[in-house]
């Protein structure tokens, strides 16, 4: 297969998944803030600090046989009735385990509240297990299209479901049993646009255990990544702390979950595709990273600026306080995506021992970290030692890939140095605009107005800014010629169709 139509699968379906992304996140936004009119910072905190006491079970035993099939050349039925059958196996044990230790863990946590949320929780993620084997196919063949279609109306049938619930009964109950009682929609409609019949069998059951080893080390770590946060703070400081975190977390990142996450996808399969060519698989990944670090960049550090009018605007007079966490998420959001963004290589290049020794030694590094700045400064101190470990994190792993691709992190900084500084111009411009502007009301119109005026000069400020690196220093092949490419062409098919019609 030939690089140009290989990278435009690619892109063709990075685009798709993140147009879905950008609708699923959109459906999230209204329902956050419809949510955090209707219940209190500690009701989120209760129904993250349950689902991240499900999520360490739920993540020790984890498969991701999806990336065996996605990276195998030749796919048999055997394979996806395998892979179908262990993760029927896997939710069996699993849902019983949760069951056995609801109690114990919710004494543990401290809140006899947990224990019935663990179990709806368990079961809500345990149904995933009777998904459609051929949504595997589907990430095979590039139809990414469909795969959207599938997530955008599983979340709009979560939506909807909580917004009913919640206005209902006005308990935290609403945040576990929407995501339940869409199964019964979602399940089904993946059987529709991925038509499978599966059955049981275990003939493949050997590759898939050998790979779920590295899986199970690498989902350990992912457990200090994502939920170590909720549980320190959990313990340590109080569930309206937990439930600001999350919820500042969910704003914040989302350049990162609209961006970065949904690429993964269809770089990891493109990974793949030209894994025998070390260089394409270099060029590919040193490309893929300055075009995501150019988008992700100016947009992390915008929210981080305007956090107090996002808080404002988002999520009222309830959660006073939480800018700062907005501004920190934001930041450790962007850093830790840009260290998770070189797992694929490290998978699709079969070197999982590395990938796994790796993660095993920055997780525990900042493990004790993060629960120190905790202890001293509760949810500030905890997302300050978070973004300095995710910046360690990043030039550890980059450094790491580098060593399997044949680059040196001088050529990581190429792609990155121009976006930096320009990211750097356009946060003192609108600094200083912000302080030359005249105060407004504190209330959610005077915000809107106050984030208006400080957008559109602070994105002119980054774009011009970056363009002039570039052009000065001799427009060299980058993100900036592809951004550029990518918008004279939708412009000239804009100018096309109206010129048709």
């Amino acid at each position: 297969m030939s690089a140009e139509p290989l990278g435009r699968k690619i892109a063709l379906s990075a685009a798709v998944m993140i147009a879905g992304r950008f609708a699923v996140r959109c459906i999230s936004i209204v329902s956050t803030l419809i949510l955090a009119r209707l219940l209190m910072p500690a009701d989120f905190g209760l129904v993250a600090l349950a689902s991240a006491a499900f999520v360490v079970a739920d993540l020790l035993t984890m498969t991701a046989y999806g990336l065996v099939i996605v990276r195998k050349k030749d796919v048999t039925r055997s394979d996806y009735d395998t892979a179908w059958t262990m993760n029927l196996i896997r939710s069996g044990l699993l849902g019983g385990l949760v069951a056995l230790s609801a109690h114990w863990q919710a004494e543990l946590l401290g809140d006899e509240r947990i224990a019935p949320l663990l179990m709806t929780i368990g079961l809500a993620v345990a149904l995933e297990s009777l998904q459609s084997p051929g949504l595997f196919r589907l990430q095979r063949e590039f139809r990414f299209d469909l795969l959207v279609r599938l997530q955008v109306l599983t979340k709009f049938a979560a939506f909807l479901l909580t917004i009913v619930i919640a206005f209902a009964t006005g308990s935290y109950w609403c945040l576990v049993l929407g995501n339940l009682l869409a199964k019964a929609i979602t399940i089904p409609t993946g059987y529709i646009i991925a038509p499978y019949r599966p059955r049981l069998s275990l003939a493949s059951w050997r590759e898939f255990l050998s790979f779920s080893k590295w899986t199970l080390a690498c989902n350990a770590c992912l457990i200090v990544d994502l939920h170590a946060p909720t549980l320190v703070l959990g313990r340590l400081v109080g569930l309206p702390a937990v439930g600001a975190y999350n919820v500042s977390y969910q704003i914040a990142a989302t350049p990162v979950t609209e961006l970065a996450v949904p690429v993964r996808q269809p770089i990891y399969s493109g990974y793949a595709k030209v894994a025998h060519d070390r260089d394409r698989l270099r060029r590919q990944f040193l490309d893929g990273f300055g075009l995501l670090f150019s988008l992700l960049l100016p947009l992390t550090v915008g929210i981080a600026i305007l956090a107090p009018e996002i808080q404002v605007v988002a999520l009222g007079p309830n959660w006073v306080g939480t800018a700062p966490l907005i501004a920190l998420c934001a930041l450790f959001a962007f850093a830790d995506s840009k260290a998770h963004f070189t797992h694929g290589v490290f998978t699709v290049l079969d070197e999982m021992g590395r990938l796994v020794a790796t993660y095993v030694t920055m997780s525990l590094l900042r493990l004790p970290i993060i629960i120190l700045g905790a202890v001293y400064s509760g949810a500030v101190g905890l997302l300050l030692m978070m973004v300095a470990t995710a910046i360690m994190n990043a030039l550890v792993w980059h450094w790491q890939a580098g060593r399997l691709l044949g680059h040196n992190l001088v050529a990581v900084g190429e792609q990155a140095w121009r976006p930096s500084i320009a990211a750097l111009v356009m946060y003192v411009a609108v600094t200083l605009l912000r302080d030359a502007l005249p105060a407004t009301s504190p209330d959610v119109v005077g915000a809107l107005m106050r984030t208006v005026m400080l957008v559109a000069p602070g994105a002119v400020v980054h774009v011009t800014t970056q363009l002039l690196l570039w052009w000065i220093q001799g427009r060299p092949p980058g993100a900036e010629q592809r951004l550029l490419s990518l918008f004279t062409s939708g412009l000239q098919r804009l100018r096309n169709r109206f010129v048709t019609a």
